[in-house]
């Protein structure tokens, strides 16, 4: 063993024993920048790096580095953060995270020590979760992950990593070195899939929707572009009309359910809170749905509902209670099936819509307003898409310019007088002011 020289730095501070061939144990108290103390310990293979690792510990202590947790895993770092962004977390959010945790991460990284997980471990983790692959909990081969859902894991860990980071229980973030690859830049790339309907595909979903009582609803997101819990959380008291007679909602709110739980909260955004006026299409679904819930109201037995009070859903079940998104989603693939259309998810309409809304060569303010978008380069950037009778018009728009350009063009007065032999037009000169005299 040796022994500790009082007030001496260097390896010296601290003290080596040999526990066995091989096996070197070090000790040394160091003191940080704040005059906070504690021992640090650890074992080596030779006497030598013993001494170097005691050096190493009086340097990280100087540098204000405290010693990372040997204990705590990725499991308990990822719970925990979890558990306290709860109280600020949407509902919503905290319900998402909780999955992606354990469908993609508890069966990969929980396990490993949170102080071993380097950058390149989440490199190779996220080259992963862009392949198939089997899972071990049920056996099943899941497809590759999404670039959106990886980027929703990579800012989970992040963040679990930062707050572990903050509680002195970790030195780095390797969170910021590894990230997910988009396909732009060599990661997955998953097959496009179809998202909007074309306007003849849009008209005869609408009309067929317009026959249904439970896909009223649907034909409402045709024609005004709102999200479906924007929908399903509007009220009677939510229709008014401005003093010109126009006739729009006022979208303030959302309305969602998951696992058997209802839950109501603001819009997406600041910008999602709105007017959006009604075209007469979609201000006759409306009447439509007010004679029938008035209906409904008077003869449905077990009626629970409001009825047309103002705090009533707009669009409710037979029985009153709010409509719920997994009923209209079902509805929703009988009504494509009805139509002769591509079967598609509920916010296709409104993807639909903008589409619609950009291609005829509306005003890209008023539709990233009327759809809820916080910025126009958002609206422009989804749902700008180029329709094939739009690139055929486009096509008969450069023919007419090569046409224009082969014939001749309109001489300008004097023109043909200097083709004629006619002295050509000269600018008229002007003379220089004199110069001044230097004093």
């Amino acid at each position: 063993m040796t022994g500790t020289r009082k007030g001496r730095a260097g390896w010296h501070a601290g003290t080596v024993e040999e526990k066995g061939p091989g096996r070197y144990r070090w000790r040394v108290r160091v003191r940080y920048p704040d005059g906070t103390g504690e021992r640090r310990t650890g074992t080596a293979r030779t006497k030598t790096e013993a001494q170097k690792a005691i050096i190493d510990a009086q340097k990280e202590a100087d540098d204000g580095k405290r010693r990372v947790s040997s204990s705590l895993t990725v499991g308990q770092m990822v719970t925990e953060f979890m558990e306290a962004k709860k109280a600020t977390w949407a509902d919503r959010t905290a319900w998402n995270n909780n999955a992606l945790y354990e469908r993609h991460v508890a069966t990969a990284l929980a396990h490993l020590k949170a102080a071993g997980v380097d950058a390149r471990a989440l490199r190779a983790y996220f080259k992963t979760l862009s392949e198939k692959r089997t899972d071990p909990a049920t056996g099943k081969t899941r497809p590759p992950l999404g670039y959106s859902a990886q980027r929703q894991i990579h800012v989970l860990l992040s963040g679990a990593f930062k707050r572990a980071i903050g509680d002195g229980l970790l030195r780095e973030n390797p969170a910021q070195h590894a990230r997910p690859l988009s396909p732009s830049k060599g990661g997955a790339k998953v097959a496009a899939k179809v998202k909007h309907f074309t306007p003849d595909e849009l008209a005869r979903f609408a009309e067929a929707a317009r026959l249904d009582r439970f896909a009223l609803p649907l034909a409402f997101l045709a024609f005004t572009g709102l999200r479906i819990g924007e929908a399903l959380a509007l009220t009677w008291g939510d229709v008014h009309e401005d003093k010109e007679g126009g006739v729009y909602v006022s979208v303030s709110k959302t309305r969602s359910e998951f696992q058997g739980t209802y839950y109501e909260g603001s819009t997406k955004t600041a910008a999602g809170q709105r007017r959006v006026y009604l075209s007469p299409e979609a201000l006759h679904v409306i009447e439509d749905m007010r004679g029938r819930v008035k209906v409904e109201a008077a003869q449905v037995d077990r009626y629970v509902g409001a009825g047309l009070q103002a705090h009533a859903p707009l669009f409710p079940s037979v029985d009153g209670r709010p409509m719920r998104q997994d009923v209209l989603r079902a509805v929703m693939r009988r009504t494509c099936v009805t139509a002769h259309v591509p079967a598609l998810s509920p916010h296709a309409l409104r993807h639909s819509a903008g589409t619609y809304l950009i291609s005829r060569g509306e005003d890209p303010v008023s539709v990233a307003a009327m759809l809820g978008h916080a910025q126009v380069s958002t609206t422009l950037n989804i749902y700008s898409h180029a329709l094939p009778d739009k690139l055929r018009g486009l096509a008969f728009g450069l023919a007419d310019l090569r046409g224009k350009a082969e014939e001749p063009a309109t001489p300008k007065t004097g023109e043909g007088e200097a083709k004629a032999g006619a002295a050509p037009l000269r600018r008229s000169s002007r003379k220089a002011a004199p110069r001044r005299k230097r004093t």
